[in-house]
This record gives structure tokens, sequence and C-alpha cells, in this order.
């Protein structure tokens, strides 16, 4: 049988640039997407997205031509756009090729469920399927959620696994909260996207801790419970929408980790939560990208 042939639409984007792309693509093709840093320049990230012959006509193309045209309305443009003909077998499986097992801070080591990784002394191994849903240790803002994960661990980490003291918000694919319970907590992990949720009671079972991680499609405003450490990286505007409610569930001493911001929106983003009483506690940053630690006194 003849292979198909696809139309693979290739975007080289600045770092800073591949969260929004990358979601844009994922919409603009109704597909999941491969991202590829090898090979390309230190600050570019290789967005490839891929079509049916009749999914890519002049209405899709004009619409890219739009979507070129907004990005440079923010003085934001690509580093370079090329569209080619492709056979389905040369792309079905070769994005699994850009998924390897990565150690992203001291301890914790990311994995896809197709390759194999034998743990040091002391690594924590998560497994994670790339599927649709944002969150498979790759950005930066996944990185430095992980990385003040484990620098504020020991001091909020709850005394007994059983107990749900950890709250993911707009968990994705379940990384972050894969990684409290590979720690040793109890987590509740939201979202309100129905694929993040599918995506991330998946992962929860490939890693098999449906003990420790219950995953809700649910709003933040519709939970009651306070928590020892919340998460969320999310996008700036959701960050201050949602700044009282993160800080109502977040116990008297304990630790919030925000991030999904560039630095550009600190000053904005802040103020908003330490004139909530809250206090700073640290800041990491890489690629422009920022997570801010709190603390409830």
């Amino acid at each position: 049988m003849a292979k198909e042939t696809w139309i693979e639409v290739r975007i080289l984007v600045p770092a800073g640039m591949q969260e929004e792309a990358g979601l844009f693509f994922t919409e603009f093709s109704g597909r999941g997407v491969i991202l590829e840093e090898e090979g390309a320049p230190p600050q570019g990230v290789v967005i490839r997205a891929f079509f049916r012959p009749g999914e890519f006509g002049a209405w899709q193309q004009q619409q890219l031509q739009e979507y070129l045209e907004r990005l440079a309305g923010h003085r934001l443009s690509p580093l370079g756009l090329e569209t080619r003909l492709v056979a389905e077998e040369d792309w079905a499986e070769a994005w699994k090729s850009h998924f390897k097992a990565q150690k992203v801070t001291s301890r914790l080591v990311i994995r896809p469920p197709w390759e194999d990784y034998a743990p040091e002394a002391g690594e924590l191994v998560i497994t994670i399927y790339p599927g649709m849903a944002f969150g498979t240790g790759r950005h930066p803002t996944t990185l430095l959620c992980l990385r003040a994960l484990e620098e504020v661990w020991e001091q909020v980490k709850p005394a007994a696994s059983d107990t749900r003291q950890v709250l993911d918000v707009g968990t994705g694919t379940g990384i972050l909260a894969l990684a409290a319970a590979r720690l040793g907590a109890g987590v509740l992990a939201i979202d309100v996207d129905l694929e993040a949720v599918a995506a991330a009671l998946e992962n929860v079972r490939l890693n098999g801790l449906e003990a420790q991680v219950l995953v809700e499609p649910t709003l933040l405003h519709a939970i009651r419970q306070q928590f020892a450490l919340i998460l969320a990286n999310l996008t700036t505007p959701d960050l201050l929408q949602l700044a009282e409610a993160l800080r109502g569930h977040l116990l008297s001493g304990g630790a919030l980790i925000i991030s999904g911001f560039l630095e550009t929106d600190l000053p904005e983003l802040e103020p908003r939560f330490l004139g909530l009483g809250l206090r700073r506690a640290g800041l990491l940053t890489q690629d422009d990208w920022g997570a801010l630690i709190l603390r409830r006194p």
C-alpha cells in the first residue's frame, strides 16, 4: 500500500515563543505537533505541524499568513518558515525520537513511556506521554516549577502521603503533580481542559500513582480545602485573575509556586500577590521566563 502524503509546515521561532506558537499550531492542525531543539540555533525552536492535503488549502494558508502578521504586530517574528510534502511513515513515529529521558533537577528525571531508563541512586523517574496537553518537562516554565518544587519540598512536605496537601492548578499532562507525588505527596490536580484531564489521568496510570494523585475537571473556586503547597503554571492574565483564590487556598506557612510568565511581567505580577499578604521566598529564571516562590506567613 502506498504511503499517504502529508503537508508539513515547519516554523522556526525564538525559544520564548515556543509555548504560544506550539499551542497555536496544535489548535490550527487539530493534532499534536513536534518541537525540536536539536539542530536549531541556541535561541530557536523548530515546530512541525502536519496536515492532510485536503486540510491545507487557500483558507488555511490565509490563516497562517494572518497569524504571522499578528506576530509581526507584536514585534515577534518567526526565524524561518517552510512547507513541504512528506510521507506518513516519515513522521508518524519520528516525533518520538525527539523525546528522550531528561534529568531536569538534581533528583527528577522525565522519560517517555517508550524510553527505558535505569535510575541512579537518589533519582526519581516520572513517565510522561507527550500528548496535546502542555507539560513535557521541556519548556522553561515547567523546568522552573520542578526546580522550585524540589527547593521548597523539605520545608512544606506533608506528614503523610495519603492526605492531599498539594494542589496543582492547570495540571496539563500532570507533570508537576506527578513530581510532587514522587517526592511523597498526596496531590489534587485540576484542569478545566478535558484533553488535559485525560492526558493527566493516563500519565498517573503510567506511573502507578493512582493512590496519590487525584485528577479532577474542576475550577479552583469550587475547591474548599487549603493546601501546604500550591503549584500554578499558568498565563500571566490567569495568575492575576486567580491570585486571591490561590492565596485563599494556601495554608498558613505554606508555599505557592507560580510560573508561566515572562520576567517582563514580574513588575505587574509580584505586587498583586504581595498585596494579598504573601512574601517572596525565591525567584528562578530561565530564557526570559520566571517562577516565583511565595510564602504565606
